[in-house]
């Protein structure tokens, strides 16, 4: 039965309910009003406010209090970990070139930022056949998202750099930037790296690094098989380095060219330090005087860039030889003032060349070299620890007081 009434009714006297005459048929009695509202919340405020107060607090000391506190005997990520490091209850299949893992969600979530864009489609396969991802990289990084320790091993650095940047892993990217850092991947494992790397395309940060590191190791590794598989991009960012320890841009001419390499990479070589009488010989009506290069440079002297690019490398390689006893007047004569070289690379010079020349920072060895010549260099050249032994930067000759070299070009 439910009530109808907000509240009891009122006690009343039954003296003076007593009817003396009371009527046969009489009429039901009428519903008494209810006692007035505000006293009966004033009363429920007072009774809640008597039991709040006989609530005990806790105490300072928890041991003396009374209410008990409930804890995990193994905190949980000590209870998960073993779970994620042993690949159980996993929850998502990763396929890369038809090698599956089994991985957890959050783990990929937490880590790799591609990885958290695909896994909001809720999926729960997921599938990779990009060749900046193998199967190795894959692996290496999610092992690398599941250590306790987060080392990365420099032996699998290529791999691992190749997934970091596909699975867009910033801390992972961190810690391969740090390794790098180190002296280890300088001169020739600068170059062991660069080649394991040559089939990225999307690592040109990496790429600008590495290839800054190379300096007196380029002619060694120049004469290697693996230079002949470096990617297009690769030796274009070698080209680019002012760091290069050759003696010749002729030397950096030949290592494109006998790459049957396009503009994009010619276009890298600084021909301003080439030879003038070769600069001419670029020219279609003589490419038949260097039989070795006809069909390379044919190809490159399609490019509508060519014949200024040309034009003004004659100027500036005739002017560099013209001024080599006194540089000074290319800054005090206004007609040269706003000539712009370009950057010297790292000349060297080594005396068991047989083309060598002196040279200076300025202006390095610009007799013409054939590739005859240049190949049976390279075959004496070994990469050892020794290999640059004969090696002396025109820096170096110069800071001696040595720059009557110039007379001698």
């Amino acid at each position: 039965m439910y009530k109808t009434r907000p509240f009891l009714a009122s006690k009343r006297n039954p003296d003076a309910d007593a009817d003396p005459d009371p009527d046969p048929d009489p009429d039901p009695d009428p519903v008494p009003d209810p006692e007035p509202l505000q006293p009966k919340l004033c009363y429920l405020e007072q009774t809640f406010l008597n039991f709040a107060n006989s609530i005990r607090t806790l105490k300072e000391d928890p041991t003396e209090s009374e209410i008990v506190e409930i804890d995990h005997e193994v905190p949980p990520e000590e209870y998960l970990v073993p779970y994620i490091q042993n690949y159980e209850c996993a929850d998502i299949i990763v396929t890369v070139h038809d090698r599956v893992f089994l991985c957890h969600n959050i783990i990929l979530s937490i880590y790799s930022r591609r990885m958290l864009k695909i896994l909001q489609e809720d999926v729960d396969h997921i599938v990779f056949k990009s060749n900046d991802l193998s199967p190795k990289g894959f692996s290496d990084a999610y092992l690398w998202m599941i250590s306790s320790d987060g080392e990365v091993n420099p032996c699998d650095m290529g791999e691992i750099l190749r997934a970091a940047y596909f699975l867009d892993i910033p801390e992972l990217l961190e810690a391969c930037w740090a390794n790098l850092d180190r002296i280890t991947f300088f001169e020739i494992s600068a170059f062991r790296l660069l080649f394991e790397l040559r089939g990225a395309t999307n690592l040109w940060d990496v790429f600008d690094k590495l290839t800054g590191r190379i300096s007196i190791s380029i002619l060694p590794v120049a004469s290697t098989r693996e230079f002949l598989c470096l990617s297009e991009t690769q030796i274009c960012y070698i080209l680019k380095s002012n760091f290069l320890a050759i003696n010749s841009e002729m030397e950096a001419s030949s290592i494109s060219i006998r790459r049957s390499s396009t503009y994009r990479v010619l276009s890298q070589i600084r021909f301003s330090f080439l030879p003038p009488l070769m600069l001419k010989k670029f020219r279609s009506e003589e490419l038949h005087k260097m039989p070795e290069f006809s069909d390379i440079l044919k190809e490159f002297s399609k490019s509508p860039d060519v014949i200024t690019l040309l034009r003004d490398s004659v100027f500036n390689s005739s002017l560099l030889l013209t001024v080599r006893n006194n540089p000074s007047v290319l800054d005090t004569h206004v007609e040269f003032t706003e000539v712009e070289l370009m950057e010297p690379r790292h000349w060297v010079q080594d005396h068991t060349c047989d083309y060598h020349r002196k040279v200076t920072q300025l202006c390095p060895n610009m007799r013409f070299i054939t590739l005859n010549e240049y190949q049976e260099y390279l075959k004496r050249l070994s990469i050892g620890p020794e290999f640059n032994t004969c090696f002396k930067h025109t820096r170096d000759r110069e800071s001696e007081g040595q720059e009557d070299m110039w007379k001698h070009m």
